[in-house]
């Protein structure tokens, strides 16, 4: 019997042995086949990118070209101890368009109110957007500061900045505290682009000019197989988050100048958030202000209730073009995985709990939805606030922040402040 078991070992062995030949032939060959398929290309990355067809990340692997170094800062390491830090209220936020920026612009505007800080506003404009540079922006247009006279200008200092503005950054610089933060918010760029063409009407133009009566035409496809005279539209109609962060608009896409501007936009920004991670994004903003957890729960401002959608092949289109916001958010992206993994091992603890802190106040404070018309032509979904709700809901569930910061500073300016 021992003489039987030992033949039996003996013959495993022999499997084995073939079996592990087999296997090391096999790799062999797919390493090879590897090198091949991505002989041709740069940078490669093996790093996960949200809802990316693999055509399409392939071709986002090419034209990145570079890594980041960017670190974020970090004035309050104790996270579960945010009373040793000194919360930072001097925030510049450069606003990009369809990123979930009015969301974000929100949550600056609660905590804005909630201790007398001075926002730079436009005086002649409701929600105070300055839209063009500050370089050719009056400085006598902008509302003063809190406790600051009008046409005091040497001490127009104010706190925040999250209004839609071409970034000036020395007239901002001058503007704002010396210890503000910089950040801006950006989105995969086929959704944004998705949720700007539609939100901005131009997949209505498309079924109109083009379809007719027949309302089974696709606008997106209608864009991209737009014929040669419409180029300069179609030119246009590109890389908009790319071109919201610079102070002069260009259609420039060409890969050394956008590498060059992305490295601009990593030493400016403290902390980049991203549409995708937006949960993710606030716990690491959090960090840097030094906030609470209440300090940036938040409520979705701008939901479009039928979102505009294209298939695979028309998203591997858009995403080429739209190349230089591309690259933007797949550098942003290394970016925001650097910046979790340098919080340490407590980040998703903390995450969890904000997440199921945010989940509690939606329940608390939320009730019904609705489709509403705002800004005259735009639909988007809204909540009511549940009945007998507590004051911190009424805050919370509240679509007019903007305004209040507004009206707030105009009535106080020349008023004692801090």
């Amino acid at each position: 019997m021992i003489a039987g078991s030992g033949a039996g070992v003996s013959a495993r062995i022999k499997i084995s042995k073939s079996t592990y030949y087999t296997v090391f032939v096999s790799l062999l060959l797919l390493s090879f086949l590897l090198i091949g398929l991505f002989k041709n290309t740069t940078a490669i990355s093996m790093v996960y990118y949200p809802d990316y067809p693999s055509e399409t990340q392939l071709l986002l692997r090419r034209i990145k070209g570079h890594r980041t170094t960017q670190r974020l800062s970090n004035p309050c390491p104790d996270t579960s101890n945010t009373t040793r830090c000194k919360p930072n209220g001097n925030v510049v936020f450069i606003k990009t368009y369809k990123t979930g920026s009015t969301t974000l612009r929100n949550i600056l505007n609660r905590y804005g109110l909630a201790n007398n800080l001075s926002f730079i506003l436009n005086s002649a404009q409701p929600v105070g957007h300055v839209f063009k540079s500050l370089k050719s922006f009056p400085i006598s247009r902008l509302l003063p500061p809190i406790g600051v006279r009008d046409g005091d200008y040497r001490h127009y200092k104010y706190n925040m900045s999250n209004v839609h503005m071409r970034p000036s950054l020395e007239d901002l610089h001058n503007l704002m505290n010396p210890n503000s933060v910089y950040i801006t918010i950006l989105r995969h760029p086929v959704d944004q682009w998705l949720s700007y063409f539609q939100y901005f009407h131009k997949d209505d133009a498309m079924r109109n000019f083009f379809g007719g009566n027949d309302t089974n035409l696709d606008p997106v496809r209608t864009f991209l197989n737009l014929p040669a005279k419409f180029m300069k539209f179609k030119s246009n109609a590109r890389n908009y988050q790319f071109r919201d962060l610079l102070e002069v608009d260009t259609q420039r896409e060409d890969v050394d100048y956008v590498r060059e501007r992305i490295d601009k936009f990593a030493e400016l920004f403290d902390l980049v958030l991203l549409t995708e991670y937006f949960d993710e994004s606030l716990v690491l903003l959090k960090r840097l202000l030094g906030w609470s957890f209440d300090d940036v729960l938040y409520l979705k401002m701008r939901e479009q209730p039928q979102r505009l959608r294209a298939d695979d092949e028309a998203r591997k289109q858009l995403l080429e073009h739209n190349r230089a916001d591309n690259m933007l958010y797949s550098y942003f992206y290394e970016v925001l995985q650097a910046n979790i993994a340098a919080y340490g091992p407590s980040f998703q603890d903390d995450l969890n709990y904000f997440r199921d802190h945010l989940n509690r106040t939606l329940s608390e404070c939320v009730g019904a939805s609705k489709v509403v018309d705002v800004a005259g032509d735009h639909q988007n979904i809204r909540y009511d606030i549940r009945q007998q709700s507590s004051p911190f809901c009424k805050k919370f569930v509240s679509y007019g922040s903007s305004g209040d910061v507004f009206r707030r500073q105009s009535n106080q300016s020349g008023n004692t402040g801090r």
